[in-house]
């Protein structure tokens, strides 16, 4: 009998090359892998935009002084009327010596009133003479203020600026510590220049009237009024009774005016007409800011049928490219290169210049990857 043995193949072995190449394979894989997102990590974009400012303005007429404006800015118009005498000097050259006169305040610091008669005379440190015109009673620890006086003498001596003491020499010395006199203003007349009188003197001389009365009438609308006021001169009228072509030193102008005065709030004015120049924006892509913090106001005409005005409004502003505009976000750059960049950055408004960079310095193109990519805007004065 003869035994047989059964032989069981055995498994098949790879060789080792196999699984040299298979490591091989992988390790290029990885590497080229690696290098691509080392590649594509590299890729980075810069866009430096150069903005420029570009002005503009917004003038408007608006009537205030309705009761439910539709504009939204309230206001009251008010008005008075003031009158004014004023002396005025013709032009000329020739002197005439004259007797210099002014106004002073009296003083008494003590408790007994001190009665002072028509030409009581009144002294300076350096000796220059001046008298009461008219008698007054200074009471007892107060103060008479305006208070005419004329110079002693004539001439150009008499003509001093404003004095902090006059001592009054009629007073014995010690009631000279109490009563005595001072002036804030100069004392004038003791030179007069001489002129004859002509139309443009006259004229000018209006015209001078004319700024006097507004500032009067400012100060009594304003006294009484808030908000911020504009004013207008309305139904100027002046006369004199000097006579053209005499040869005088001076002439009294009386004149007469309506001052009128619009008071309005300032803040919605404000916000009215940012509201009106940001009207003239193109689009989302300029931003603006004020060159002013408020608008200008002036007065335009006074509408005394209904008691409203007209204004003229000015305002101006300065517009630039808008960082956050649609125009120049990130996206608009991707897989662009230089040229292409630089021709449509600089089609925008609102642009100086453009500088592309592009890292690594063989990249031809804009990357893809959103925070690959750096938009830079630079603003220009």
């Amino acid at each position: 009998m003869i035994s047989r043995r059964q032989e069981t193949p055995s498994s098949f072995e790879p060789p080792v090359r196999f699984y040299k190449f298979i490591a091989i394979t992988f390790l290029v894989l990885t590497v080229a892998l690696l290098g691509v997102v080392l590649f594509m990590s590299s890729k980075r974009a810069t866009i430096t935009i150069t903005a420029k400012n570009s002005p503009e303005d917004v003038t408007v007429d608006l009537v205030l002084g309705e009761e439910n404006p539709s504009h939204g800015v309230t206001a009251v118009v008010t008005s008075t009327v003031v009158t004014l005498d004023k002396s005025f000097s013709p032009t000329g050259d020739k002197e005439e010596v004259g007797t210099a006169t002014g106004v002073v305040t009296l003083h008494n610091t003590s408790d007994a009133a001190q009665p002072l008669v028509k030409t009581t005379r009144l002294i300076t440190p350096e000796g220059v003479l001046f008298r009461l015109t008219d008698a007054v009673t200074v009471p007892a620890n107060g103060t008479v203020a305006d208070v005419a006086v004329y110079a002693d003498k004539e001439g150009s001596d008499s003509d001093i600026g404003p004095t902090e003491l006059f001592t009054i020499p009629g007073l014995n010395e010690a009631r000279q510590k109490e009563v005595y006199a001072s002036s804030e203003s100069a004392m004038t007349g003791g030179v007069r220049t001489v002129g004859v009188l002509s139309e443009k003197d006259i004229a000018n001389a209006q015209k001078q009237l004319q700024v006097l009365l507004e500032e009067k009438g400012k100060t009594l609308l304003g006294s009484n009024a808030t908000g911020t006021g504009v004013y207008a001169v309305s139904n100027f009228e002046s006369n004199t009774d000097a006579v053209i072509g005499e040869e005088m030193s001076e002439f009294l102008l009386t004149g007469s005016a309506r001052i009128v005065g619009v008071f309005y709030d300032k803040a919605a004015m404000t916000e009215w007409a940012t509201m009106q120049l940001a009207k003239k924006a193109i689009s989302d892509a300029e931003m603006l800011r004020s060159a002013s913090e408020t608008p200008t106001v002036t007065f335009g005409e006074y509408i005394s049928s209904n008691n409203t005005a007209s204004v003229h409004v000015f305002f101006d502003g300065i517009y630039t490219l808008n960082p956050e505009s649609r125009e120049i976000d990130k996206s608009m750059f991707f897989g662009k290169n230089r040229d292409e960049v630089r021709r449509y950055v600089l089609s925008l408004d609102h642009v100086s210049g453009v500088d592309v960079d592009l890292q690594p310095a063989w990249m031809q193109t804009v990357p893809h990857i959103h925070d690959h990519v750096s938009v830079i805007v630079k603003q220009v004065e």
